[in-house]
């Protein structure tokens, strides 16, 4: 199952999350999430945002796992889209992320996706970490189960440190040559045997869940075509002799469909099955990821517009204005804050100009 694409890679998402022991008998869970931008720039109302990372923001939590509380809660955004600035009122996207606070002493349950929603969701907080952490509190519940499993099958002391379980999950975009996007997602589970119990590096691995997927988006119709998708589980006891499961049929269901807005809502109904959650965590970093992946590609918007003339003839300013977040898509972008003030201010001065 090989994500064969054709056309020019213009963006990378990485999501990764780790998690190891302490001596406590603690779970460290640290997650990193950071957007590649491989070519072009963005104009970002009095600034450019050009090619290069363009977030990185990690969270690390403490979790008990006999009660599965989130005990602690710390993050970190090295690089964000938006610095405050006079155009932000003093504003950036690491202002809401004390919110996240209010989580902690929750229990890591059917109900916490929830509440993480309605404390940071919308305009409450950044899509950026609340993507990441809907992807942390979807496998945390996974990976404890998973050791409480094995643990039960061959009961063995943790060493503090040691590693338990990681997931990882990527999202690359390319430009196809007829000027669609083509995006390709992998995500993989990784559990370990204890240490103690092997002889070699192979040994420790107790299972590997891989899901890839990819899938054609049509513009400006932002429809999804030629989807496909595949999952394979292996061992240290069968690496050599694993398979790919074809699961093209059951993402057939969204082709012609678009990728924004709406995607989660159709596959949380598209799979309900608790069985096929892997599948479900990787299609939902599709429209997250695609909405980096289309901020790559301003040479479409640029095409036929010279820069003495073209880009600032009349209706461009209002053009250039519509980019960035959706109203209320976060808490830069809410319809009360000064980002989505002043773009709306630019709109109308370029439309009367234009009249």
């Amino acid at each position: 199952m090989q994500l064969s694409a054709s056309g020019h890679p213009v963006h990378t998402r990485s999501l990764t999350i780790g998690t190891r022991v302490q001596g406590d008998g603690r779970w460290h869970c640290r997650a990193d999430v950071i957007d590649l931008r491989k070519c072009g720039f963005v104009p970002m109302m009095t600034d450019l945002q050009p090619a290069g990372v363009i977030h990185h923001m990690t969270i690390e939590a403490m979790v008990d796992p006999s009660t599965r509380r989130l005990e602690s809660l710390e993050t970190a955004q090295p690089f964000v889209a938006i610095e405050p600035s006079e155009a932000t009122a003093g504003e950036c996207c690491r202002d809401p992320a004390p919110r996240l606070q209010t989580l902690v002493g929750q229990t890591l349950d059917a109900e916490f996706p929830k509440q993480l929603s309605a404390a940071f969701g919308g305009p409450r907080g950044c899509s950026h970490l609340l993507t990441l952490f809907q992807l942390v509190a979807s496998m945390l519940p996974r990976a404890l189960d998973l050791e409480a499993e094995l643990q039960a099958r061959q009961p063995a002391p943790r060493a503090p440190g040691e590693q338990l379980f990681r997931r990882a999950a990527f999202l690359d975009g390319w430009e196809t040559p007829d000027g669609a996007l083509a995006v390709g997602v992998q995500m993989a589970d990784f559990q370990t045997h204890p240490a103690a119990v092997v002889a070699s590096p192979f040994e420790r691995l107790a299972g590997q869940w891989d899901v890839r997927a990819r899938a054609r988006v049509e513009r400006p119709s932002l429809a999804l075509g030629e989807l496909a998708a595949a999952e394979r589980e292996r061992s240290s006891a069968d690496l050599d002799r694993a398979v790919w499961r074809d699961r093209s049929d059951r993402v057939a269901p969204l082709a012609g469909t678009p990728i924004l807005p709406g995607l989660a809502g159709r596959l949380f109904r598209l799979l309900p099955d608790p069985g096929e959650r892997l599948l479900l965590d990787a299609l939902l970093q599709l429209a997250p990821g695609y909405i980096q992946v289309t901020a790559a590609v301003m040479d479409r918007w640029l095409e036929g517009r010279s820069p003495s003339a073209g880009a600032r003839s009349p209706g461009a300013l209002r053009e250039v204005s519509s980019l960035g977040g959706l109203p209320d898509s976060c808490y830069m972008w809410r319809a009360d804050g000064p980002l989505h003030r002043k773009r709306a201010g630019a709109a109308e001065r370029d439309g009367n100009a234009q009249d």
